[in-house]
């Protein structure tokens, strides 16, 4: 059993039962073994603190420290492979030596048949050898993978806002994809350097043994290579880093595009976009070239180092009057075989050296980010009910000249519901922020005390201004990773007033939740935050304005059932732009400026504080009118009571699901994706391909053949030389019986070597990054000519992955899979002809040895490409949970969730692991059985010679040429499956762009009924004639025949409960969602009938989600240049920034950070109304646009609307009424139909307008 197991292991057998099993079905991920216990990221070998991030050298340091129980066997079987490579010479001296001697004396046979045997065993017990030596590498590059996930994901969770506002999303995702790769493939790395090294220097030492003194100058040839390779890591660390820093830039970008996609979609930036992200490939594909140039340089390099060295040699010796006889001449040629490849090599190894530097510095400064301390992040809270006592507290931000909040001293009593007030800018997000400890105290005390003023910690509830929802069923997002507690679910869907939407959805509580709660809307997703707040059981709540969110009716309802019912036994502190129930709350503090203008119940500020009675007064008359929109009944299902069953399935039905499964392709990789592949390689017309792809092909194949050309005028001129074979007197045979001019023709050829190579590499750089470039334009401009519903049903983390991952696949690995695979096979098809043409008996051994070839590798092949494709699938829902997790840092650490989190990270860590520490063994179970073949063909060859030379039929020339092409054939073949396998992993990525880049585009028209200088619209009439449209062909109507007509220049306010259809409206308007049946017309002319770009352009709108991108104020208002810098400020002072951009020294070209980060929540809505104003648009929708600001502010914005918006037609979809109270008309929407219309001027209602 023992050594059954042994045997097992040897060979890698344990993965057996996958091959077998990927033999009778399509491998699913369930189908992979279970990670070994030491590589599962749960259990590292080694605490996380062990890995020092100080710098690049001192990280990679102590990574190569945590891995030197797996690290000392790999190089012990490094150094044995090596020993074993430095015999091959030594073998084939004495083994040319003895055929070319006397073989009919007693031992002369014995002995070459010794050697014959020995070579091939040589030969299977290294490479042997050099498999279990990946396998640890292999192991050490998933032990580093974890442990730099973990850190890289543990110092996320602890971000202090200042450092999650300095990193970009395209960072994170490089540092979590491609800069850990880098890192850990270091291991590898440094194996290649040192077989590199001692292969070197082993080399040495026998050319010193065989040549004598000659050998100096070969080997003060090759310590040019020291010099040559400190110039060219210099360059590679900086040419690296270079792309790197464009590739960031481009992600990034990618990354605001897809969060934006609404934004985009509805002002028509899909050209802007396309020419920006161009841009910033354009920069990529530059320093990438760049640096696949001084690549191929560095190989052409070192190749002619060793051509060089072997040429001077030879000459010489030539020089010095001795003989080139055969066995001297292959002896020489099989020690710089071995050569070979650590020089052709040696730029790759310093460039991946060079990469994983960089990618531990880039990966060093986000670990050496600021964060909050451990302690503060990881308390844990008490259960106790607690209050609040401030003492001269002051926040000022870094970089800041004065205090956002200054001298704030107060006391909250624990048990007190207190309503924080202010205009926008008053610092009340910043107060939220400083009692979450997420901001640093610029100087005073915030302490939480219990009913005996003791301090204890606080068991926050956190509910932000925007919900924080996640990719995941309605339960997850309310348990939020508590313990599952139905009773206590049952109370919380009540309070939050969610029990009546369970009824309407597909699933109740298991309907899936898409990205960022893109099936909710407003109101929904603030209560999903709401009901999880109350899940949470806390003893201090703390709502950052998200009543704002819903309508009239639902905010009493909130307020009668959460904030005076569920949660009247605790401190409430609510942060609030409505001001109707601040009589309810027991304290109002009032802000102004960041400084406390007082504190108090509502009439004493009322008596006390002018300033808060005018204030209040305001909101007082803004909200008018609210009781009218409360009246009628409503006709959705019944509140349910706490304790009342759950209305939701107990499974999920399909039709629940928004996120849709990530394409996945079966079988093996299809002929025409490569034949796409090979086009978009050979250029973009049919003449280009023509001529580019028998060019590549014939590079390549020049470059493969040479070297054969090379060695076989070696064998040839050296026979004749030691006089083994008569001369005929032909041109050649005088040439080659001239040792100086023998000489001088091998460099002739070696200079047609280089002269291939440097023509070969560069072909297939200039068109791999041609190919890339054509695949990412392609995939570009189909995802963003694709449907809302794609978005709405694919997670940015997926979409990016295609940007970032594979795109990159495509960019520099593919072409480079493709050479070598062309190499390869030329070089298997050189070596057979060689054996075959000189040895034909080899036949009788190549039958059987390629008929196992071809079953092991069909066995092989059909489960690697499976699970390559499952380990690339396996990767989105990681970078998707880190960005998710990115989003919602401050949500997290409110709740003490991190730990949560961070389970479920590992959790989908382990799931990508699993695919790859899989794909491996495939490729390790594959690769120890080549060897064996290989041993058989090298013994078989060696035999063969032997038995030919006995009868003379071989000359020790040829022998030498032969053996040694049959030494190679191993790798070769085992290079020919593997790299074959590699490109059809890779080909999986070329699948997915395809995929990507032939999306189903959103409907357009061609061609306009209108002329393109007509001006349409002129009037603004906007007609809805019995519309009824969903989001999804498998999900129910959204709007049900809704018709309603809204005359030129009018002011319409949009109306109704949450989820009632509001928002869909003008999705249809914007025709991001197609109709079902009836038509939408402005000024007479159906809108399906007007091509996209141009129908968009003709309208505004101003979104529920403020979406700014990285960039400047100007480019954030201006995608296209088209206004002057006059215009854009006319804009900003009316929507009320006139003085917040006069106060930045930069104006216009002030930075604004990714989503807008430096911007409050309502400055960023702010610039989307000055967006909108920005344009000559005759019709402006206002989707939700002052649920964020304050009631002043919405009073100035009305005033803007009703002075600047003369003649256009402005929709105004809101839920509070005081944004609609000067419409000329409301409409009333419930469950997806006009429910009545309204006139608050005449306050009565009248028919529905039709």
């Amino acid at each position: 059993m023992y050594l059954l197991n042994f045997f097992r292991h040897l060979m890698f057998s344990q993965v057996k039962p996958l091959v077998i099993l990927a033999r009778k079905k399509v491998l699913q991920a369930e189908d992979m073994p279970p990670l070994p216990a030491k590589l599962n990221p749960r259990r590292l070998p080694f605490d996380d603190s062990l890995l020092d991030s100080a710098s690049a050298r001192t990280l990679l340091i102590s990574l190569l420290r945590a891995g030197k129980p797996m690290l000392l066997p790999a190089l012990g079987l490094n150094l044995g492979y090596v020993a074993l490579n430095l015999t091959k010479p030594v073998l084939v001296n004495s083994f040319i030596k003895q055929i070319s001697g006397d073989l009919h004396r007693p031992d002369g046979l014995t002995l070459a048949l010794l050697l014959a045997l020995g070579l091939g065993l040589v030969s299977f017990v290294g490479s042997l050898g050099l498999q279990h030596y990946f396998f640890y590498v292999l192991n050490i590059n998933q032990l580093f993978t974890n442990a730099l996930n973990r850190r890289l994901y543990r110092r996320s969770l602890g971000l202090t806002q200042k450092a999650r506002a300095e990193i970009q999303v395209g960072d994170v995702v490089n540092h979590m994809s491609s800069d850990t790769d880098s890192l850990a493939e270091f291991s590898a790395t440094l194996g290649d350097a040192i077989i590199s090294f001692v292969t070197i220097v082993g080399s040495c030492a026998l050319l010193f043994y065989y040549l004598g003194a000659t050998a100096f100058l070969a080997v003060a040839l090759l310590f040019l290579m020291v010099p040559l390779s400190r110039s060219v890591a210099r360059s590679f660390s900086a040419l690296d880093e270079e792309l790197m820093r464009e590739r960031d830039k481009r992600v990034t970008l990618m990354s605001q595009v897809m969060s934006g996609i609404r934004v985009v979609k509805y002002f028509a930036w899909e050209k802007s976009v396309r020419q920006e992200v161009g841009e910033v490939r354009e920069k990529e594909l530059r320093a990438r070239k760049k640096l696949a140039r001084a690549e191929a340089y560095a190989t052409l390099s070192y190749v002619a180092i060793s051509t060089l060295v072997l040429f001077a040699a030879l000459t010489l010796h030539v020089f010095r009057g001795i003989t080139l006889t055969p066995e001297l001449v292959f002896t020489v040629v099989a020690i710089f075989s071995l050569l070979e490849d650590p020089l052709s090599h040696l730029s790759e190894v310093i460039s991946r050296a060079a990469t994983g530097f960089v990618a531990a510095g880039r990966i060093a400064s986000f670990l050496n980010r600021e964060a909050l301390p451990y302690a503060l992040v990881n308390e844990t809270p008490d259960e106790t009910l607690c209050g609040l006592n401030l003492d001269n507290l002051s926040v000022q931000f870094p970089g800041s000249t004065s205090p956002t909040l200054d001298g704030l001293t107060l006391r909250i009593l624990p048990g007190e519901s207190v309503a924080v007030v202010g205009p926008v800018g008053s610092g009340k997000s910043t107060f939220v922020q400083a009692l979450l400890r997420e901001l640093p105290l610029h100087r005073g005390a915030l302490t939480f005390t219990d009913l005996r003023g003791k301090s204890v910690v606080p068991k926050i509830a956190y509910v932000p201004q925007e919900a924080f929802i996640i990719n995941g069923t309605m339960e997850e997002n309310i348990y939020f990773g508590a313990k599952a507690n139905p009773k206590a679910l049952q109370e919380a869907l009540f309070a939050s007033c969610l029990d009546a939407d369970l009824p309407l959805l597909p699933a109740g509580l298991f309907t899936e939740i898409g990205e960022k709660g893109v099936n909710l809307s407003g109101g929904q997703k603030q209560r999903v935050s709401l009901a999880r707040a109350v899940m949470h059981r806390p003893t201090f709540a703390l709502l950052d304005d998200p009543l704002s969110a819903v309508d009239a009716r639902t905010e009493g309802e909130l307020i009668e059932r959460l904030i005076d019912g569920a949660w009247r036994g605790i401190t409430r502190v609510v942060v609030t732009h409505r001001l109707a129930y601040l009589a309810r709350f027991d304290k109002v503090i009032f802000l102004v400026n960041g400084k406390l203008e007082g504190v108090g119940t509502l009439d004493e500020l009322c008596l006390k504080l002018p300033s808060f009675r005018a204030f209040f007064a305001d909101s007082a008359r803004a909200e008018h009118g609210t009781n009218l929109l409360a009246a009628g009944p409503e006709k959705t299902a019944p509140a349910t009571a706490p304790g009342a069953a759950s209305p939701a399935a107990a499974a999920a039905p399909a039709e629940a699901r928004l996120t849709e499964d990530e394409d996945r392709a079966i079988g093996a990789v299809k002929s025409h994706v490569y034949f796409d592949y090979i086009k978009v390689l050979g250029g973009t017309t049919f003449g280009k391909r023509l001529v580019m792809v028998p060019l590549l092909l014939l590079s390549s194949i020049a470059a493969s053949s040479l070297p054969l050309i090379q060695k076989s005028w070696l064998a040839f001129s050296s026979n004749l030389q030691a006089g083994k074979e008569a001369p005929s007197g032909a041109f050649l045979d005088k040439l080659a019986l001239n040792p100086h001019w023998a000489v001088g023709v091998y460099g002739l050829i070696g200079i047609a070597i280089l002269i291939g190579v440097l023509i070969n590499r560069l072909l297939w750089l200039e068109r791999g990054i041609a190919a890339g470039k054509r695949m990412h334009n392609d995939m570009l401009r189909s995802v963003l000519k694709a449907p809302l519903r794609f978005f709405d049903a694919t997670p940015v983390g997926r979409i990016l992955q295609r940007f970032s991952r594979d795109v990159e696949a495509v960019d520099i690995h593919l072409q480079w899979s493709f050479e070598i695979t062309v190499r390869c096979l030329v070089n298997i098809a050189t070596a057979l002809f060689l054996i075959v043409s000189v040895l034909p008996i080899m036949l009788l051994v190549m039958g059987p040895v390629f008929w196992l070839y071809y079953v092991v590798q069909r066995d092989y092949r059909v489960p690697a490409r499976e699970v390559k494709r499952l380990d690339a699938i396996s990767r989105s829902p990681r970078f998707a949970h880190f960005k998710e997790t990115l989003q919602g840092l401050v949500v997290i650490r409110s709740f003490g969730r991190m730990e949560t989190f961070f389970e479920g990270f590992l959790s989908r860590l382990e799931h990508s692991q699993r695919m790859f520490h899989a794909h491996y063994m495939l490729n390790r179970w594959f690769s120890s059985r080549i060897p064996l073949l290989g041993g058989i063909v090298a013994s078989g060859t060696a035999v063969g010679i032997v038995f030919y030379a006995y009868y003379g039929k071989i000359s020790p020339g040829v022998a030498g040429l032969v053996m040694i092409y049959a030494l190679s054939l191993w790798e070769s073949l085992n290079w020919a499956v593997r790299i074959f396998a590699e490109v059809e992993a890779r080909m999986t990525s070329v699948e997915r762009l395809r995929y990507y880049g032939n999306l189903e585009a959103e409907q357009d028209t061609l061609h306009a009924p209108l002329p393109a200088a007509t001006a349409w619209p002129s009037q603004g009439e906007v007609v809805f004639d019995t519309v009824v449209a969903r989001y999804a062909p498998h999900l129910p109507p959204v709007l049900k025949g809704i018709s309603f007509r809204i005359p030129a220049g009018a002011r319409v306010g949009v109306i109704g409960r949450t989820g009632s259809g509001k928002s869909t409206l003008l999705q249809s308007l914007y025709r991001g969602m197609e109709l079902e049946s009836g038509a939408i017309r402005i000024d007479g002319v159906d809108i399906a009938s007007v091509p996209l770009e141009r129908l968009r352009r003709s309208l505004a709108i101003i979104p529920q989600d403020p979406t700014l991108f990285l960039g400047t104020l100007r480019s954030n208002l201006d995608r296209y240049g088209e206004y002057s810098d006059a215009e854009i400020l006319e804009a900003l002072e009316q929507a009320r920034l006139g003085d917040f951009v006069r106060g930045i020294a930069a104006g216009l070209l002030a930075p604004v950070q990714e989503n807008g980060a430096n911007l409050s929540q309502g400055q960023r809505q702010l610039l989307c109304l000055a967006r909108a104003l920005l344009s000559d648009a005759k019709v402006i929708v206002m989707d939700e646009a002052t649920a964020s600001v304050d009631v002043q502010t919405d009073n100035l914005l009305q005033e803007v609307v009703r002075t600047s918006c003369q003649g256009v037609t402005m929709i105004i979809i809101a839920h509070r009424l005081g944004t609609v109270a000067d419409c000329d008309l409301i409409f009333e929407v419930r469950e997806g139909k006009l429910h009545r219309t309204l006139d608050l001027k005449k306050e009565e209602a009248s028919a529905p307008v039709v």
